[in-house]
Order: C-alpha cells, then sequence, then structure tokens
C-alpha cells in the first residue's frame, strides 16, 4: 500500500462551509469535501500545500492558519493508497469560485465538478467527509484543539 499526505483548508464564512463537489467517473458516487489535496514536492510545508490547492480547486487566494483542525486516516482501496489527512484553519483574501484552475492537473480534473458555500442547514442533505462537519462539535469547537478523526475506507463510496 502506498503512503500520501492530504491536506485540506477549513474554509468557513458566516454559517457556510466552502465545499468541492467530486463525483467518481466510473460509479457517479457524489460526495463533498474540504479543498485540498496531496503534498507535492515543491511544497516548502503543509500550510503552503493548503494554499496551492485552495487556488487550484476553488479559484480563492487564502490566508492559511498555522493551526491544525483535525488529522484523520483515509484508506484508498480503489487506489491502494493510505492518505493522513491534515484539516487546517484558512481564511478567504480574494477571488472568485472557479474550478478552471484543476484542468492539467492530474485525476481531479476528472473528479471534481463543482465548488460552493454550504449552509450549515443544508450539510445533512449531502454526503460530506469528513462526516464531522455535519456536527455541532465541530462549530461550536474548531480552532479549539486539533482531533484525531480516526481511520476510515472508501468501500462504501465504489
Amino acid at each position: 500500500m502506498k503512503h500520501r499526505i492530504r491536506v485540506a483548508a477549513i474554509i468557513i464564512q458566516g454559517d457556510s462551509i466552502l465545499l468541492v463537489k467530486h463525483v467518481h467517473p466510473q460509479t457517479g458516487f457524489e460526495w463533498w469535501i474540504p479543498p485540498g489535496g496531496g503534498v507535492e514536492e515543491e511544497d516548502h510545508n503543509i500550510f503552503e500545500t493548503a494554499r496551492r490547492e485552495v487556488w487550484e480547486e476553488t479559484g480563492l487566494r487564502v490566508n492559511v492558519k498555522e493551526n491544525i483542525c483535525f488529522i484523520s486516516e483515509f484508506e484508498d482501496e480503489e487506489y491502494h493508497t493510505l492518505n493522513l489527512e491534515v484539516f487546517v484553519e484558512a481564511d478567504v483574501i480574494d477571488g472568485e469560485l472557479t474550478i478552471d484552475h484543476i484542468d492539467g492537473k492530474g485525476m481531479d480534473e476528472h473528479f471534481i465538478k463543482e465548488v460552493k458555500w454550504i449552509p450549515r442547514d443544508k450539510l445533512n442533505d449531502i454526503i460530506v467527509f469528513p462526516d464531522i462537519i455535519k456536527k455541532s462539535s465541530f462549530w461550536e469547537e474548531r480552532g479549539k484543539r486539533a482531533a484525531y478523526l480516526g481511520r476510515r475506507s472508501n468501500r462504501n463510496r465504489l
């Protein structure tokens, strides 16, 4: 099994969170996640990874706080990869929502279909990873301490 470090940004404005819609090209399974992706060789640290990935997936420039919100593990059985996911907080500086920057960025351009602000009260209507985003504890305690969210598998989304 390969290993990968994935960094995602938690970006909240008011009572909404910025999420990216993914659709599996073969199965049609749809899910929403915070913008993020794998650490690349040219990234100096995980916070730079978050800035780059947010730009590529959303068209927004962000100020990434050097604050880790959550850490989880994700077993991607389809690609035989164990992902260590690190979630960091960020605030929008400027930009316009678009997914146009993912063209030519590998697998993302086949999976990512949309980016938008999802109101907290609409999260139960969609599949969101990590699912803690749907819980009131996420909204009430975020930024207070890092939490380990455990390991999950993608068996239920293939």
